[in-house]
């Protein structure tokens, strides 16, 4: 079940949501009704979501952006990546800010996942540097098609 975290920083509402986004989900529950003004949304938190809750979530943002949010995403999870990518409308305005991307050690196998600003992403080519891996020191890879993983870039 998802919960949040709501706070206002400086006329900026920002929410922090964490846990499963599932057929459960109350969106107006959770954060509150719809909102206008700037809101940045966190979603680190967010391991899972299924298609009931996909429709909660885009009946909920599409909301607060008819109410007038400009809504930025950051940190997004690779679960929400996957939704950006499959729904146009999932992130209304399409301001995703930054995104975690996996990666997996070609020395030990673990798998990993790595913070990256969207701007930095398209500066890049969507050519990710490697990172260092947190168990064993080896380098890891980037752990995904480019082009799938990032298409929501295109648009």
């Amino acid at each position: 079940m998802v919960t949040a975290a709501k706070e206002d920083k400086g006329g900026v509402t920002v929410i922090r949501l964490s846990g499963s986004v599932e057929e459960s989900v109350d969106f107006e529950q959770v954060v509150g009704p719809p909102m206008g003004g700037e809101v940045h949304v966190y979603c680190k938190e967010v391991p899972r979501i299924n298609s009931v809750g996909v429709k909660g979530w885009i009946k909920y943002f599409t909301a607060c952006a008819g109410a007038g949010a400009t809504i930025k995403f950051f940190e997004c999870s690779t679960a929400i990546v996957e939704q950006i990518n499959m729904i146009a409308n999932f992130a209304p305005g399409n301001h995703v800010e930054s995104i975690y991307a996996p990666f997996a050690c070609a020395s030990c196998g673990a798998e990993l996942v790595g913070l990256f600003k969207v701007e930095d992403i398209k500066k890049a080519n969507m050519n990710l540097p490697k990172l260092k891996c947190s168990k064993c020191g080896g380098e890891a890879e980037f752990d995904d098609i480019p082009e799938e993983y990032f298409a929501f870039l295109s648009r």
